[in-house]
């Protein structure tokens, strides 16, 4: 009986001591997955940043500690896969339109931006509204009275025309008259000091997570303190680890710059009269946009004037942003290591590139974060949380609202004639 006894207590305890150490392996898992998990997530901020990058220093920012991975593999693909990448992930017979209004920054003939009376909203269909310079220097001309539209300010030698940010090719084929960009010339775009601070801090912390994940590992006393279930960490989680997180960084690089490149930006800027003015001179002037009452895809907008935000003590106008659809990239070399069936087109090749990249980087940083100490995920998670909030401070002129005023519908020319 005394026999039976224990061997029923055995029966009955063993489980619970399984499921305790069960229990003890999920909670470390749980934790050790936990940054590579949450780095998949994000699907509208890493959107909302990618539209608004305009050269490498925000690629890099966005590629430090990243999140929302999956989207920005999938933007790619969206914005540059060849045909049967964009099938794989159900997106083979999607509108370029669709594709412009999510992730690009770019305006059309198909997508534009409105005031709605609580803020601008990008929407598909033609728009009736008309950007207006108003440049009080001039405005004792008698033809234009100051009243300028970029076109004509451009043509009257008031305006030069420059990429902006990346190197573009200049001679451009004749493009369809585009909507006005109304959110990049309220804002103005990031500031070159921010993103160039966030950039080398980025790329410090992301280093540093690296070098603290290898002192866990290699470093003979350091070592001892982070030990993986009572034993040494396996050699192979760093150097997996650390290729993983390598080849995440360039992957999501490439990725963010299939996404930028996708759109041509184009600066304004005041024209030099002689060599000794500095490049931008500044004009005392206003920018604003004059929007007629009108219904674009079943959206009824009312009729308003837009201006932009005073900024500074003087209202100078240095710059007006413009953002167009690119042209597609040059066609892929015949019989160069991929063949055109694959590949048609440069831009094809390097989003293959840049997805193979980060798919491979994901998935080697995950099996080596799980094999390092957990506190190398944490880490990592911190390093996310951190970059999240810079990446927000960088792009915090977003939240900058127009000053819009409503007019009385069909005599929005009237209302600006007796305004001005």
């Amino acid at each position: 009986m005394r026999c039976r006894g224990w061997f029923l207590w055995i029966i009955c305890v063993a489980p619970l001591v399984e499921a305790a150490g069960v229990g003890d392996d999920f909670s470390n898992n749980l934790i050790s997955d936990l940054a590579p998990l949450l780095s998949l997530f994000g699907e509208q901020f890493a959107q909302q940043f990618m539209s608004e990058s305009m050269g490498w220093l925000d690629h890099i920012v966005f590629a430090m500690a990243p999140l929302g991975i999956l989207t920005t593999i999938v933007a790619a693909i969206r914005v540059g896969g060849p045909a049967w990448l964009r099938a794989a992930i159900g997106r083979a017979r999607e509108n370029r339109s669709s594709v412009e209004l999510q992730l690009m920054s770019s305006t059309s003939h198909e997508v534009c931006e409105l005031w709605n009376g609580q803020g601008i909203v990008r929407t598909m269909g033609t728009p009736q509204i008309q950007e207006i310079i108003y440049l009080p220097k001039y405005c004792n001309n008698t033809e234009t009275f100051g009243l300028y539209t970029l076109e004509s300010a451009t043509a009257q030698g008031l305006f030069q025309a420059r990429s902006i940010y990346t190197p573009r090719t200049e001679k451009q084929p004749p493009q369809r008259k585009s909507a006005p960009n109304i959110s990049l010339n309220l804002h103005g775009g990031s500031n070159l000091r921010d993103l160039l601070f966030v950039a080398v801090f980025g790329i410090v912390l992301q280093s540093g997570v690296l070098v603290f994940s290898g002192f866990s590992v290699y470093h003979p006393q350091f070592c001892l303190q982070f030990l993986k279930d009572g034993k040494l960490i396996r050699p192979y989680a760093y150097p997996v680890m650390a290729c993983g997180t390598i080849l995440l960084t360039v992957g999501l690089m490439i990725c963010s710059a299939i996404v930028e490149y996708s759109t041509q930006e184009k600066e304004f800027i005041t024209k030099r009269e002689n060599v000794t003015e500095p490049a931008e001179c500044m004009l005392n002037g206003q920018i604003l946009w004059l929007q007629r009452s009108h219904v674009v895809n079943d959206q009824a907008f009312n009729a308003s004037v837009i201006f932009r935000a005073p900024r500074g003590p003087e209202n100078s106008l240095n710059r007006i942003l413009t953002s167009q659809r690119a042209e597609p990239g040059p066609v892929w070399p015949r019989g160069f290591l991929i063949p055109r069936s694959i590949c048609g087109r440069t831009s094809e090749a390097f989003t293959v590139l840049g997805v193979l990249l980060a798919l491979c980087g994901f998935v080697l940083q995950f099996q080596g974060l799980r094999g390092l100490h957990w506190t190398s995920s944490i880490a990592q998670l911190i390093s996310i949380i951190i970059m999240t909030a810079l990446r927000a401070w960088v792009r915090r002129h977003l939240i900058l609202a127009p000053i819009p005023k409503q007019v009385p519908t069909q005599h929005e020319l009237d209302w600006l004639a007796l305004w001005f």
